[in-house]
């Protein structure tokens, strides 16, 4: 059974409710592995997946959001959990550092993780949940509302 060898969370921003992950250089996200991708292009189409970038669409289009992520590195296939699963492939990290930051230009990391190795190629899977209030007559649906995502690397 594997297990988890580190992992990070924390809170981050998404605007226009997309965020990116790829590896980091010189304190940003890695601009080229991003570059060749088209954003997601709604609720059916929720990620773009490159060779060594990502970019994820979140279920709520609000312009600027905070979400709540996690990074883990196992030591081998995570077992599979009942989250929603957006994604899951190859993706290339040259750096040692991967990193989660707003997809639109400008934005500091807001995720930053050493996965004690560069030059890799991992299997990434992207998992989602929302957790939400109840709903309740003559109110607006979801009135609190927070998005999680983890992001599980492997060899």
């Amino acid at each position: 059974m594997s297990s988890i060898v580190r992992a990070v969370t924390g809170e981050m921003r998404a605007e226009y409710g997309l965020f990116a992950i790829a590896g980091v250089v010189e304190g940003c996200l890695d601009s080229s592995a991003l570059l060749e991708l088209e954003p997601p292009d709604g609720p059916a189409d929720r990620f773009a997946a490159g060779r060594d970038g990502l970019i994820i669409q979140t279920a709520h289009l609000r312009n600027l959001h905070e979400i709540h992520g996690r990074i883990e590195r196992w030591d081998g296939p995570p077992s599979i959990d009942p989250w929603e699963e957006l994604w899951t492939g190859r993706l290339f990290v040259g750096p040692e550092l991967v990193g989660v930051a707003a997809w639109t230009a400008g934005h500091s990391l807001a995720l930053k993780f050493d996965l004690g190795q560069g030059e890799t190629t991992w299997t990434a899977r992207v998992a989602t949940k929302i957790l939400q209030t109840e709903e309740e007559v003559d109110f607006p649906q979801a009135i609190a509302q927070v998005e999680l995502f983890k992001i599980q690397l492997w060899t």
